[in-house]
């Protein structure tokens, strides 16, 4: 009852911030727009926002830390460890674009125990607490059983920097553009749900944060998905790379795609 309590209240705090990014989208100006590296965005916004997450957060739940992207508040390993992305899908935000969400997760110890993506602009709330109980807008998900590359959607990303590795990946992916539709949607904690709610059968990315998968990864093996490294193994929250997917088409996408 405490963590279908608590995810309650961090749902409420996700749409309270989705609304200010999606007010102060609207009055964006590109001078207020900076850049962290080549085609790496960051905003006042998503500062701001960051800062409001956390300070709703540590309302309701005080003795926790943080793990933030904007770095907003000095990281220190406690019990419970909230990974947060104030607004993922920077790229899409800034050229006035979707999607984009805001990505909360929950950490005891070494595992993700809360997973929220919020969607502001679809007003979609993705949420789970508990392994074959994850939720879109209180609807119950399941992941899609296609099981060959054959007519499979997929979702991926190119990382801001792309190496010999990733160059290989994209090569690979192409020979299966006969085969497969490929989308690249700009938010990986939103591609993650679509994997969750049988939207997509598989998403794979490079160049990820923890705070960029830890909800949406979270929500998506709730649904019945899997998430790994390249590798198949389960480094994929700090490895800095990943394939999900329904678990069905799994192999295929880590043999044709990564690993060829």
């Amino acid at each position: 009852m405490f963590m279908e309590n608590l995810c309650e209240k961090v749902k409420i705090i996700a749409c309270e911030v989705g609304e200010y990014l999606k007010t102060e989208q609207q009055l964006l100006n590109k001078k207020d727009i900076e850049l962290k590296g080549t085609r790496d965005y960051v905003t006042y916004i998503d500062k701001e926002a960051e800062n409001r997450l956390i300070n709703k957060l540590k309302g309701i739940f005080p003795n926790s830390s943080f793990l933030a992207e904007e770095e907003t508040v000095e990281f220190k390993e406690t019990e419970y460890t909230w990974i947060i992305d104030p607004l993922d899908g920077t790229t899409n935000y800034v050229h006035g674009d979707s999607p984009y969400s805001v990505s909360i997760a929950l950490k005891h110890e070494n595992e993700i125990v809360l997973g929220v993506v919020y969607d502001p602009l679809a007003d979609q709330m993705f949420s789970a607490i508990s392994k074959g109980k994850a939720y879109l807008n209180g609807s119950l998900l399941e992941v899609s059983q296609h099981a060959t590359l054959k007519n499979a959607y997929i979702g991926f990303g190119i990382p801001y920097k792309l190496d010999e590795q990733g160059e290989q990946i994209l090569k690979n992916a192409a020979e299966q553009f006969r085969n497969s539709s490929f989308r690249i949607k700009g938010s990986a904690a939103v591609e993650l749900c679509y994997v969750a709610a049988g939207i997509s059968d598989a998403y794979f990315h490079s160049g990820l944060s923890p705070w960029d998968v830890a909800a949406g990864a979270f929500i998506l093996e709730c649904a019945g998905g899997k998430c790994t490294d390249f590798s198949a193994g389960n480094n994929y929250l700090f490895g800095r790379e990943m394939v999900a997917s329904n678990g069905v088409i799994h192999q295929e996408i880590i043999k044709y795609i990564i690993q060829k």
